[in-house]
C-alpha cells in the first residue's frame, strides 16, 4: 500500500492484510503504547453498498458477543468514506501455525477446537451463525488463546443462506458443511461441520478434501464418505465422524452433546504462547488472559512443556576411525619392505615340497 489511511486518535504503524473488501492495520493510541488492530472499508472502492452493510454487521454483531473466544472490538467510527473497527491485536493465525508446523499435536488441536466451539455455542444461542469457520478466521492472543474472528458474513439463525450475493462467496468451499454447499436453509451445525473440518486438518495436517477445483471439492463435501485420520489418531475418528456427519441432525447440536462427544478424548493441556515475531514481542498488549481448557465446570492443568534433551556425547566403544587407518597403513607398508624376504621364504617351502616328493 502506498500509505496509511488516516484514523482519528490513532497512529497507524503497519499493514498487516486484505480481506478482499476490507484492510487490517497495526495502530497506536495517538500518545500511548498498546498495540490495536484496526480493520478499515472504504466506500470509493465499491459500487453498491453491500461490502458497508456487511462491515457495519459484523462490528454489531461482535459488540453483541462477549467471550473469551471472540475477538474484541473496541471502537467503531468513519473518518469520510473511510468505515473503521478498532479490535484487539492477535498476533498470529492457526492458518500461520498449520503453515509452520503442518500438524498440530492431538492436545494442543483438541483444546483450541473445544475453545472455539465454546465461542460459536455461546454466538448459537444468541442468534448468530458464523457461517466461515477456517484457520484463518481463527487467532491467538500472546499467551495463546484461540479466538474467533470475522463475523462479516454472520447470519441471525432464522435466515437463509446463499452460497452467493452479489456474486461474492458466503464462506470458502474447502470448509463448507454440505446445507451450505446446496444453499439449504442453515443453523449452528454447519459452523460444527466447519469447525470439524478445522480439526482434522490440524490432526491431519491437511484438509479432509482436495480437489483441483471448487466444484470438485464441494462436490466431496456433500456426496463422499468421511476421511479416515491416520491409524495413530483413529481414538478422535468418531469426533470428526460426529462433527462432519453429512446429516446435520447427527451433529451436537448443543453444548451439552458437545461435552458429551468431546471429554472422553480431552487431556489436560495448556496452550503455547502466540508465535511472536521480534518486532511483535515489544509491542503487545497488557491484558492478558490465562489459558484454560473450556468444558463446562472442568478447568485444565497447566502442563510444563517438555524440557529439551541436551544431547550428551557417549564415550565410544570402537577406536576412532583415525586410528584404524593408521593401524591398516603400517601394516601395508610392512608388507611391502618385506615382500622379498616372504618371496624367499615361498620358495625355500616349495623347494622343501620338491624334495619330499
Amino acid at each position: 500500500m502506498n500509505k496509511f489511511p488516516a484514523i482519528p486518535g490513532y497512529e497507524v504503524k503497519k499493514f498487516l492484510g486484505s480481506g478482499g473488501t476490507a484492510d487490517v492495520f497495526m495502530a497506536v493510541p495517538t500518545g500511548k503504547s498498546r498495540v490495536m488492530a484496526i480493520k478499515t472499508l472504504s466506500q470509493n472502492r465499491f459500487s453498491n453498498s453491500q461490502p458497508l452493510k456487511r462491515f457495519l454487521k459484523e462490528a454489531q454483531t461482535i459488540s453483541d458477543l462477549h467471550h473469551p473466544n471472540i475477538v474484541r472490538i473496541y471502537e467503531v467510527g468513519n473518518a469520510g468514506r473511510l468505515h473503521f473497527m478498532v479490535m484487539e491485536y492477535l498476533p498470529e493465525s492457526l492458518k500461520q501455525r498449520l503453515r509452520n508446523r503442518r500438524k498440530i499435536p492431538p492436545e494442543e488441536a483438541l483444546t483450541i477446537t473445544v475453545q472455539i466451539a465454546e465461542a460459536l455455542y455461546h454466538a448459537h444461542a444468541r442468534g448468530y451463525i458464523h457461517r466461515d469457520v477456517k484457520p484463518d478466521n481463527i487467532m491467538f492472543r500472546s499467551d495463546g488463546t484461540p479466538v474467533i474472528l470475522d463475523f462479516g458474513i454472520a447470519r441471525v439463525l432464522d435466515a437463509t443462506t446463499q452460497i452467493t450475493v452479489t456474486g461474492a462467496a458466503l464462506g470458502t468451499p474447502r470448509y463448507m458443511s454440505p446445507e451450505q454447499i446446496r444453499a439449504q436453509k442453515v443453523d449452528g451445525r454447519s459452523d460444527i461441520y466447519s469447525l470439524g473440518v478445522v480439526l482434522f486438518e490440524m490432526l491431519a495436517g491437511k484438509p479432509p478434501y482436495k480437489g483441483s477445483n471448487t466444484i470438485s471439492v464441494t462436490f466431496k463435501h456433500v456426496a463422499e464418505p468421511i476421511p479416515r485420520l491416520p491409524r495413530d489418531l483413529s481414538i478422535y475418528q468418531p469426533v470428526i465422524d460426529r462433527m462432519m456427519d453429512k446429516d446435520k441432525t447427527r451433529r451436537p447440536g448443543s453444548e451439552e452433546e458437545w461435552r458429551r462427544l468431546i471429554v472422553p478424548v480431552m487431556k489436560p493441556f495448556t496452550l503455547p504462547p502466540a508465535e511472536l515475531s521480534l518486532k511483535d514481542r515489544g509491542a503487545e498488549s497488557k491484558n492478558r488472559e490465562r489459558t484454560k481448557l473450556g468444558t463446562g465446570t472442568q478447568h485444565s492443568k497447566t502442563i510444563a512443556p517438555p524440557k529439551p534433551i541436551l544431547s550428551r556425547r557417549q564415550p565410544q566403544k570402537n577406536p576412532p576411525l583415525l586410528w584404524k587407518s593408521i593401524l591398516v597403513l603400517a601394516i601395508a607398508i610392512l608388507i611391502y619392505v618385506n615382500l622379498d624376504f616372504l618371496g624367499k621364504v615361498w620358495h625355500f617351502i616349495r623347494r622343501i615340497f620338491s624334495f619330499l616328493e
